[in-house]
């Protein structure tokens, strides 16, 4: 009941969260139904794998503009300078002209491998490893996003997230500062400004409470945070993966939520 009123609170429908209870040391509802008594009795709904497989595949956005999100950044001895990483949307051909932001490095791609074999292109869902061209390797970072020089990502030292309060010992304040995590990458920054307490993490969600002294544990609200270097983010609303947010502070998150505004 209570993890339920949990998901509730931070946008999740009822109806799309299941409970499978199962047990991963010996294999009990993992990839067949149970049939023993003490399962039985009280639980008749599927396996772990048959809950999974009748879920409906995640939508790819193909054609949205091209985004990578650099997991690593390697040397080959035989190709050269390459990076792995997930494409988010769009889709990349071998030979295309890309830019590596923030920092604004053109580069080439000379190459795409995906699963151990050299393809021609990968689209949004493929993990894949590009060998790059005309660039220097102190140039690329884990993080960075790479897209079309016509369609770059937006950077930023300061937006807006509605986020949600976890159980914390102390208080948010105006000046907070925080461990920004996003993507695979984790930045200083403050929490600038408390803006508003609101109902729930939905943009429909009225405010309660406009410019709170603090924030305590379970409440949701917007705030402003600024980072100390330009990043990389989108709007929840266009990108899941690359306009969410976590917050940390003293190896503990505080807090999570999605971007709703980039000055």
């Amino acid at each position: 009941t209570d993890l339920m009123k949990f998901f509730k609170t931070v946008g999740f429908k009822p109806s799309e969260v299941f409970f499978v209870p199962l047990s991963g040391l010996e294999g009990v509802n993992l990839t067949e139904t149970a049939t023993i008594p003490q399962l039985t009795s009280w639980y008749s709904g599927e396996c772990l794998v048959e809950l999974v497989d009748s879920l409906p595949p995640p939508e790819r956005p193909y054609e949205m503009p091209f985004r990578l999100v650099v997991t690593d950044v390697f040397k080959h001895p035989q190709q050269g300078l390459c990076v792995a990483g997930k494409i988010d949307s769009g889709f990349l051909i071998v030979g295309t002209g890309v830019v590596v932001m923030p920092g604004g490095d053109g580069t080439l791609v000379k190459s795409i491998t995906i699963n151990e074999k050299n393809v021609d292109y990968a689209v949004a869902g493929d993990q894949c490893i590009c060998v790059l061209g005309g660039i220097d390797i102190t140039k690329l970072h884990k993080g960075d996003v790479i897209c079309e020089p016509h369609a770059k990502v937006r950077t930023t030292y300061k937006f807006r997230a509605r986020v949600l309060v976890f159980d914390i010992e102390v208080p948010i304040t105006k000046g907070f500062p925080i461990d920004l995590h996003y993507q695979t990458v984790n930045e200083p920054a403050v929490i600038s400004r408390l803006i508003s307490v609101t109902t729930n993490t939905k943009a429909n969600g009225e405010v309660v409470k406009p410019k709170p002294r603090c924030l305590t544990k379970n409440q949701v609200a917007l705030v402003e945070i600024k980072t100390q270097r330009s990043i990389c983010l989108e709007l929840y609303k266009t990108s899941k993966s690359l306009g969410r947010i976590t917050c940390r502070y003293g190896g503990h998150t505080i807090a999570s939520g999605m971007v709703v505004q980039i000055t």
